[in-house]
């Protein structure tokens, strides 16, 4: 994989942003039975699409804001049951921290599609993403070393 600098990734993952219509985003509620669903997966495409604008912008504040956010759309789909959103929610909110959890080999069929389409627009964006667990192994190991206080 070549390494780019983040900002000309971000440029390059903002453009295809921009150039995916949100028909394409729609296209992911295909095969969903009924209205109330497919009004749900534009929801949750509309959540996508601001997450990635977001973490493209580099900018944590607004982020916090976005968390807080995803934490009710989190509760939302837990409170009605809906595990798989909850998980693609969780997903979502943990790459806003740079974290890909264990979880994301979990996501299935239209999550599972939304969640390919986010990552590929942050990976070619150099958003920093690491596995769950890899910067509290990093800080500790940096901490043993003296260059953190502990």
């Amino acid at each position: 994989m070549r390494v780019r600098p983040q900002r000309q990734g971000v440029c390059a993952a903002q453009k295809l942003l921009e150039e995916s219509s949100a028909g394409e985003w729609a296209a992911l509620a295909q095969g969903v039975p009924d209205e109330e669903d497919a009004e749900l997966m534009r929801s949750v495409n509309e959540v996508c699409n601001k997450g990635v604008r977001l973490m493209l912008a580099g900018d944590d504040g607004p982020l916090v804001n976005y968390r807080d956010e995803l934490s009710h759309y989190g509760q939302y789909f837990s409170d009605s049951g809906n595990k798989k959103g909850a998980t693609f929610i969780y997903v979502l909110y943990k790459l806003t921290e740079h974290v890909l959890p264990p979880e994301a080999t979990k996501l299935e069929a239209v999550y599972l599609e939304a969640f390919r389409r986010l990552y590929a627009l942050l990976e070619e964006s150099g958003w920093r993403v690491g596995k769950e667990g890899e910067q509290l192994q990093q800080e500790q190991s940096l901490e043993q070393m003296g260059y953190l206080a502990g």
